[in-house]
């Protein structure tokens, strides 16, 4: 199974990581800015899974997951500052950015390989 969804799979556990982060760090709730975050990383699993691994693009899912983790990123940076609890938000996106990359995926029904199923 991992071998097949692997790049989804990991994506599902960025966007867990990023909902628990501000549930069990720092004030304990979630502030407009986490939020976002939050969304994004969302977002990202979601989309990893639904976009295709078309034989001609098998960079797509890693694109994807990629661009929308970097833009999670870029929304705890613009906040009013970094602190420890953003900086474990930021971990665990660029930790998810490089699981999505690295992860396995396999297309059932075209036989497109990515990551490190190759």
């Amino acid at each position: 199974m991992f071998r097949t969804y692997g790049k989804s799979i990991i994506a599902a556990i960025y966007a867990v990581l990023v909902v628990a982060i501000p549930l069990v760090t720092g004030d304990n709730h979630v502030d407009p800015a986490e939020g976002v975050t939050i969304a994004t990383a969302v977002a990202t699993a979601i989309l990893t899974y639904l976009v295709p691994l078309a034989p001609g693009a098998t960079w797509a899912k890693t694109a994807v997951g990629a661009v929308l983790a970097g833009l999670g990123l870029l929304s705890t940076l613009i906040g009013d500052g970094i602190d420890a609890n953003d900086l474990l938000l930021i971990a665990a996106s660029v930790l998810g950015a490089l699981g999505i990359t690295l992860a396995p995926a396999i297309s059932p029904a075209t036989g497109a390989r990515a990551g490190a199923a190759r």
